[in-house]
């Protein structure tokens, strides 16, 4: 580590496409008004955009009722992820990873529903 500059572990998504794909509605409801001008859309993104949608309101509040559970579940396993990244914690950072993805089926499948 640097002085200044700081090392530390990173997660990305390798392709966004894969995203689309594997979470079409939710993909769709979180990210087609525009509100958000992240130009990455990748599974920590996603997460961390459901659960804005969800907590400032951009959603309507039926459909934010719906995915609130899930959506602050999800921040809260991506926050807990990228602690465990500046950890450099792999181990732990891998299992996260697992549930967020499962967070994120779990947000689909009642995204599909509304």
């Amino acid at each position: 580590m640097g002085r200044i500059l700081q090392i530390r572990v990173s997660a990305t998504t390798f392709d966004e496409k894969a995203v689309e794909k594997a979470w079409p509605v939710l993909n769709k409801l979180v990210w087609e008004k525009g509100e958000f001008m992240n130009p990455s859309r990748g599974v920590m993104e996603l997460a961390h955009a459901a659960f804005t949608a969800v907590d400032a309101g951009l959603l309507p509040s039926q459909q934010a009722g719906a995915l609130e559970k899930d959506a602050r579940r999800a921040e809260e396993i991506r926050r807990s992820l990228e602690q465990a990244l500046g950890d450099w914690d792999a181990k732990t950072a891998d299992r996260l990873a697992y549930e967020l993805e499962d967070v994120l089926d779990e947000l689909e499948q009642t995204a599909k529903g509304l």
